[in-house]
């Protein structure tokens, strides 16, 4: 596999209108542009066969390429760690207002408003490349690719056993992605003939998860599936998936299925008897009753991943920091998160590769400048202000001081209630400076490497980056007083033309996060502070329950949970939609109806009065001012769920296709909508 084929870019594109034919570009089966091949060719080749798997790991989720899925914005946009402002987002036209509808994901434009896509139909923006592509169709391709692949005669059985490993994985990929945004699925178990009726209709949310499960024992199982890639392969095939793959999704599977959404004494939602069919099954969306084994069963999955691991010289390992001060803490950070084709990182687990759009407009196959895929040459800023997911003051509350202790300061805001001007970004979790842009005296740059660096960061009202005076940025990046830094960098026009950026799908520092939860649900908190140690010791932090030792973590469970969760949100935000996800399966009301907020930071003179004027940037040679903080209620795209009375479950899960219920073959609506 070439990186280009890993990237998306693949040199096939399969119409899904049937499953014995596809029709396939010349670069594929090196035929004329418009032939047409039937399945058998596609099984006659080694080289066929493993091009038809590598436009399937085009598909793999990712929500910075998923481009038309609410018209642009990544779904973070939905979480308390990000806000949306621009006016034409799926966020602020559907989600925001309350005026999401089960059309949603069925408009034929590309003014895609939902977070993800039930319906069966394909194409569209990005169609190969994870954007607005049913699951059904990796779902069908990788099943072709299971029941066809003995057939190819020039492979031999390590590579066909290996290729059947991975498209177990993909596909079981797809159905949690479904899973986590729907519950119970129609569970396609074969690739299906042209003109084969699918009968079976929605299975219920335990059958799918147990479906789900099954397909990954059948990944794990394939004798040829590798644990990992060696060094030297990394550069060619990196982001490929191994049996470590596999093992680490079935704990991401079970720790959700074994979260409350499902996992409970009651239904999240009970139907309208007025919207009740002959389909309607409140299973589908609730696994019956509350069942502590489960979490059982995501507990062993991540203790399987761990010894399996370990059986192969414990291969994945959290890369570590080479100096133990910020920049260190950060560069081990950034490389975990951003990077791949590093042969040093042996942290990533299960990476989406993201690709562009080939542009309709360019010619001779250029193609185009995108701002939401990223991970190739020509990057464009603009994914910045695309969809405008700008962090919220809650986020920055998040992270918690260098030292370990969670965030000391929710006393200063407001006139008046900061007389000593203490500066609150400073000494504070490494994560915070990877994640967003705050004021800072001193920005070590040498984290930064040989970009655009700041010498120091100005970002109060009147500053340097609200004023636009760095090169590419303006005030619309900084829209709750803070900017974007995690991915972005402080990167302008084409300052990334050289790097290629994997985001994780899963890596290993949320298998010990997942193991900690797992841990902490089945009794043993002091392991599950021992696994969150692991996590925050990398970016120096002390023990979270001996620097925060009011919040009892030794015994109080709940409050334990609520770490972890705070943990999630710090080390893995913005990475695969987790901080949405967790919100979900946690059924967090209390975040989703919890009003939002910015920051005015104000710089104070020498008689600690706010400083005015049309320009109040940062003279290097003056002292480091002191600060007071006003934190307001985010206005612009005010979500509808912080209107006291009207938030209501039905938001746990998004609407299914109306057009898809309506085809009649037993697919449901889910509760509330």
């Amino acid at each position: 596999m070439k990186s280009t084929l890993v990237l998306g870019i693949c040199a096939a594109f399969f119409s899904t209108s049937c499953v014995e034919k596809f029709a396939v570009g010349d670069a594929f089966l090196e035929k004329a542009p418009g032939v047409d091949v039937n399945i058998d060719t596609v099984f006659s080749n080694a080289e066929y066969t493993r091009n038809f798997l590598w436009s399937a790991y085009g598909q793999i989720y990712c929500t910075y390429t998923s481009g038309n899925m609410m018209n642009g914005a990544p779904i973070d946009a939905l979480s308390d760690s990000y806000h949306c402002y621009c006016t034409w987002g799926g966020p602020i036209q559907s989600y925001y207002p309350g005026s999401l509808t089960e059309d949603a994901q069925d408009t034929e434009d590309g003014n895609y408003q939902g977070k993800f896509s039930y319906s069966t139909k394909t194409g569209g923006l990005n169609s190969d490349s994870g954007g607005r592509v049913s699951i059904y169709e990796t779902v069908r391709k990788c099943w072709q690719i299971i029941e066809n692949i003995d057939r190819v005669p020039d492979m031999s059985e390590d590579e066909k056993s290996r290729l059947r490993g991975e498209a177990y994985t993909i596909m079981a990929s797809r159905y949690f992605d479904a899973f986590r945004n729907f519950g119970g699925l129609c569970l396609a178990k074969k690739a299906y003939a042209v003109g084969e009726d699918f009968t079976d209709g929605r299975a219920t949310a335990m059958e799918t998860v147990e479906f789900i499960d099954s397909l990954i024992v059948c990944a794990i199982e394939e004798p040829g599936f590798i644990w990992n890639l060696d060094n030297a392969d990394q550069g060619q095939w990196s982001g490929r998936l191994t049996r470590a793959s596999a093992r680490a999704l079935r704990a991401k599977l079970w720790m959700h299925a074994a979260s409350p959404l499902f996992n409970n004494d009651k239904p999240y939602m009970e139907y309208n008897p007025l919207k009740v069919t002959k389909y309607t099954d409140i299973h589908h969306v609730w696994f019956g009753k509350k069942d502590p084994t489960l979490w059982n069963r995501c507990l062993d999955a991540c203790e399987d991943f761990f010894e399996d691991n370990a059986a192969n010289g414990n291969y994945y390992q959290l890369i570590q920091p080479k100096t133990q001060d910020e920049a260190g803490y950060r560069m081990a950070y950034r490389r975990a998160y951003r990077y791949r084709n590093d042969t040093e990182n042996h942290e990533k687990l299960f990476d989406a590769h993201p690709t562009q759009w080939m542009s309709s407009s360019g010619s001779d196959g250029v193609i185009s400048s995108n701002g939401w895929g990223w991970g190739w040459k020509g990057f464009a800023i603009d994914c910045v202000r695309q969809g405008g997911s700008v962090p919220t003051n809650e986020l920055m509350e998040c992270f918690g001081m260098a030292d370990g202790t969670n965030f000391p300061y929710e006393d200063l805001y407001g006139a008046g209630n900061n007389p000593d001007g203490i500066d609150m970004f400073v000494d504070r979790d490494p994560r915070l400076y990877e994640t967003m842009v705050v004021p800072r005296k001193e920005f070590p740059y040498s984290v930064v490497g040989d970009y655009s660096g700041f010498q120091y960061i100005d970002s109060w009202v009147k500053g340097s980056l609200e004023l636009g005076k760095h090169e590419g940025f303006n005030a619309d990046d900084i829209k709750t007083g803070y900017r974007r830094f995690k991915w972005f960098l402080d990167h302008t026009g084409g300052k990334m033309d050289d790097e290629f950026i994997g985001v994780s799908y899963i890596r290993l520092a949320e298998m010990y996060l997942i193991y900690a939860e797992a841990l902490a649900e089945t009794g043993n908190l002091s392991g599950a502070l021992d696994q969150l140690h692991v996590v925050r010791s990398r970016v120096g932090l002390g023990r979270l329950e001996q620097m925060n030792p009011e919040l009892n973590l030794t015994t109080d469970k709940d409050a334990l949970i609520n770490e972890i969760l705070r943990e999630r949100n710090c080390e893995i935000g913005a990475e695969c939609g987790d901080r949405v996800y967790d919100m979900i399966r946690r059924m967090r009301e209390d975040l989703f109806t919890k009003t939002l907020h910015e920051i005015k930071i104000y710089r104070l003179d020498e008689n600690g009065n706010r400083m005015e004027g049309d320009d109040l940037c940062w003279d290097a040679s003056t002292p480091w001012p002191k600060f007071e903080y006003e934190k307001t209620a985010i206005q612009i795209g005010a979500r509808c769920w912080w209107d006291e009375g009207y938030w209501t479950n039905k938001w746990y899960l998004d609407p299914v296709s109306r057009i898809e219920i309506q085809k009649d073959y037993g697919l449901t609506q889910n509760p509330g909508w």
